[in-house]
């Protein structure tokens, strides 16, 4: 892969992940009401669930879904459901949360933020597909393919680990305008009515 190709590819991406998206409003809601430290865990989950979708995609299960409507659509919707789920809570979530970062989270709750952004990750099945259909784009015969396809994926990985946690520190700058209890409320249900649209428009996405 040339320089001039990677750097394409390189932007590519930046501009892709700068995109707000599920992995964005649930790192920000996270860092708001617990702080930089336990956000870590949704940029962890993130990063987990690309890299497993983008190894899906180079052993072929993109174009597998892709070519089967119906699981396509059965985990199409299974990821609306999901997120629709995710914003049920943050409607009903208290606003009293905020303020808790100085308590060390007990390695369930970190367990739970990893396994909820996993979740989130692999629910949706259009990943699999834009992973099949980004890479080729990059890729060069003439060249190693595994190499290439290292490279694409620990970029990805590491764009998306920067992204999210400059996200984690503006949520967290943004927790100290939101210590009111009906502040953070406000917050919460704001997050839930992006998580009810994102959640539409995967179930209403052909």
């Amino acid at each position: 892969m040339s320089t001039e190709l990677y750097l394409v590819y390189l932007t590519t991406v930046i501009v892709l992940l700068a995109a707000p998206g599920p992995m964005t409003l649930m790192t920000l809601s996270t860092s708001v009401r617990y702080g930089q430290r336990r956000a870590l865990y949704t940029v962890l989950g993130s990063n987990v669930a690309g890299l497993i979708l983008m190894v899906l995609s180079a052993t072929g299960i993109g174009a597998l879904i892709s070519g089967h409507p119906l699981l396509y659509e059965a985990l199409r919707f299974g990821g609306a459901a999901y997120l629709i789920w995710l914003g049920i809570g943050a409607w009903r979530a208290r606003g009293d949360t905020i303020n808790q970062a100085s308590n060390e989270p007990s390695s369930g709750d970190r367990r739970k933020l990893f396994r909820k952004t996993l979740m989130v990750g692999l629910a949706n099945p259009k990943g699999l597909v834009f992973f099949a259909a980004l890479f080729p784009q990059f890729l060069r015969p003439d060249q190693d393919l595994n190499t290439q396809l290292l490279i694409l994926c620990l970029t990805f990985t590491l764009v998306d680990f920067v992204i999210l946690n400059l996200v984690a520190m503006g949520g967290c700058q943004l927790a100290h305008k939101l210590s009111a209890p009906s502040a953070q409320r406000r917050f919460n249900r704001a997050c839930a009515i992006v998580f009810f649209t994102l959640g539409a428009s995967m179930a209403l996405s052909g």
